[in-house]
């Protein structure tokens, strides 16, 4: 979200060097339509990371903990209910469970989930509510702390092991493509 709100938009100017034709027939400049707002360039900028920063450090501070102590629970809980809801509505578990869940005449054509084998689905989906599970419960005992680590854990998981299982590549890309999209990368100056 942040990326996107720093992304100039526009259109793609008519000298640009034409690449070809879109599915119905307009002419495609740069494989964008003409008359189509697109990404042209992103405003590189590092105070909005350096300001939030130094807020989160500042508000941990003795004066500023006694003021978020007087903030009601229920305000509290209630902005956490939000965010969590939220939060749940692009989850790829979430999408993978309804996916598998609803009919068949209800999911659209294009969905790629519809070139994995449901019982890949299924596998991938307990694996990764097991990931999730280990996450919770360490979170849950006086080990807490190390909850980056059983994250970081996830990783080698991933690419060692989890090839290993019945999947194909294609399947595991669907399954767990990149989380960023290839704009957000550039903007960061890599390539996924």
């Amino acid at each position: 979200m942040h990326t996107q709100s720093l992304v100039v938009m526009g259109l793609k100017s008519k000298d640009d060097e034409e690449i070809g034709a879109s599915a119905d027939g307009e002419k495609a400049l740069g494989g964008v339509r003409e008359g189509v707002e697109h990404p042209v360039a992103v405003v590189e900028q590092r105070v909005s990371n350096l300001v939030q920063g130094s807020l989160c450090l500042i508000l941990m501070s003795g004066p500023f903990l006694h003021v978020l102590g007087l903030v009601p629970r229920g305000v509290l809980a209630g902005l956490f209910w939000f965010m969590g809801t939220d939060a749940l509505r692009g989850s790829g578990v979430t999408a993978k469970f309804l996916y598998l869940i609803q009919d068949d005449s209800l999911v659209p054509l294009h969905e790629p989930l519809r070139k994995v084998r449901p019982s890949m689905i299924w596998l991938f989906l307990v694996i990764e509510l097991i990931g999730f599970g280990a996450t919770m419960a360490i979170t849950q005992t006086i080990a807490a702390i190390g909850f980056p680590i059983v994250i970081f854990l996830l990783i080698p998981i991933r690419t060692h092991v989890i090839p290993l299982l019945p999947f194909t590549q294609e399947e595991l890309a669907i399954l767990d493509g990149p989380t960023a999209s290839p704009f957000t990368m550039e903007s960061v100056g890599g390539s996924i």
